[in-house]
């Protein structure tokens, strides 16, 4: 159960964030490389300016997570509302706005302004699967052998459209809560990257994603 940490506390590290190690070093995860990873997802210049301030605020509600680690889930739902505060500046409409998540994600769906390439995650699955078809061929090729060599279904995902069946849950599951939910670092990092690549895309032209 959490507890509100003492006031002769509050500057120190939740030690649930030093349960955590980096890939590389194996070394505890440490401040300077939260603030990096933290850094790292940003909205561009193109973006309205108050949805960049209001993404600063998600930014700095998670790097203050690192001295009180159940602020994560509120990092995550604040992700979802900032991709709608987005959306709805995006895609404005007359009069009274009653359209939900869903339909707003539906409806950046079909004008294709968000698009499977804009999201850096995918683009390195992607890169994986094609590094290990040719490695598999690579080896059919020296071994004469002919095992199963499938390429990757990424290539025909259409992940916009996963995100939109995907989001509107997670934000519903996070507003209207039923148990009281605490995720991980990764788990808000990954929101804050999902997000800011997501809110480009919207104030990014159709042509500069190819």
């Amino acid at each position: 159960m959490e507890i509100l940490k003492p006031l002769s506390k509050i500057h120190l590290p939740d030690p649930r964030n030093l349960m955590f190690v980096q890939a590389e070093t194996l070394e505890p995860l440490s401040i300077d490389r939260h603030h990096a990873e933290i850094a790292s997802t940003v909205l561009n210049s193109t973006v309205p300016g108050q949805l960049r301030s209001y993404f600063v605020t998600i930014q700095n509600l998670c790097l203050y997570a690192w001295f009180a680690y159940d602020l994560y889930p509120v990092v995550q739902l604040l992700c979802f509302t900032a991709i709608e505060m987005a959306l709805r500046i995006r895609l404005p409409v007359q009069g009274a706005d009653k359209r939900g998540l869903r339909k707003l994600l539906d409806e950046a769906v079909k004008q294709k302004l968000i698009r499977t390439k804009g999201f850096s995650h995918i683009r390195q699955m992607r890169q994986s699967a094609a590094d290990r078809l040719r490695s598999d061929r690579q080896i059919v090729r020296q071994s004469g052998s002919l095992p199963k060599v499938s390429p990757s279904g990424l290539a025909k995902a259409n992940y916009p459209k996963v995100l939109a069946d995907v989001i509107p849950p997670l934000r519903n599951a996070f507003a209207h809560p039923r148990y009281h939910a605490i995720v991980t670092p990764g788990d808000a990092l990954f929101d804050l990257q999902i997000a800011s690549e997501l809110i480009n895309q919207l104030f990014t032209r159709k042509s500069a994603l190819g």
